[in-house]
């Protein structure tokens, strides 16, 4: 008996846990982040889309400030690489001693730390840039959600007047 009701609740739980049909799923990856709907992968003009349609406005700021952060973050990224790659070549010196001309190569170790401190920064940037765009998706989930739970009274298909809930 225990078997059969553990069977029950096992197989239930399932049945109650479906996803809703315009359910966005997340995948998470280093430097970016991707949303898909029904298996496809949405580009965030056709998600900004999304958004509007569904009057999410907190989830489609949070979606503007990711794109901000995340392009604002690859370009720091790439200035700290050129302001590290430019420390490390140097500058080309020459110096004479005692009639004899001696070249060496002046390395600015502030101008390296700067760099790979603005570098850094930038990849911060980036991944708080792709936080955001997660918690959009999170956010437009829980609003699908909060939608769907709520009842609306109008008229039907057939023209008659009642109450409709969607699960």
């Amino acid at each position: 008996m225990n078997k059969v009701i553990f069977l029950f609740l096992f197989c239930g739980s399932s049945l109650f846990a479906q996803k809703l049909p315009d359910t966005l799923v997340a995948k998470r990856k280093i430097f970016t982040s991707s949303a898909y709907l029904e298996g496809k992968r949405l580009p965030t003009s056709k998600l900004f889309d999304l958004y509007a349609r569904s009057k999410a406005y907190d989830a489609e700021k949070h979606l503007k400030d990711a794109r901000l952060m995340t392009v604002a973050g690859a370009g720091a990224s790439l200035a700290g690489l050129a302001i590290g790659v430019h420390a490390v070549i140097g500058n080309q010196k020459t110096e004479v001693v005692d009639n004899v001309e001696y070249t060496y190569y002046k390395r600015p170790v502030t101008q390296l730390l700067g760099g790979v401190a603005l570098m850094a920064a930038g990849v911060c940037l980036m991944e708080f840039g792709n936080d955001k765009r997660m918690q959009s998706i999170a956010l437009f989930n829980k609003k699908k959600k909060h939608d769907a739970l709520q009842a609306t009274a109008g008229l039907t298909e057939n023209g008659q007047v009642g109450i409709r809930l969607s699960f």
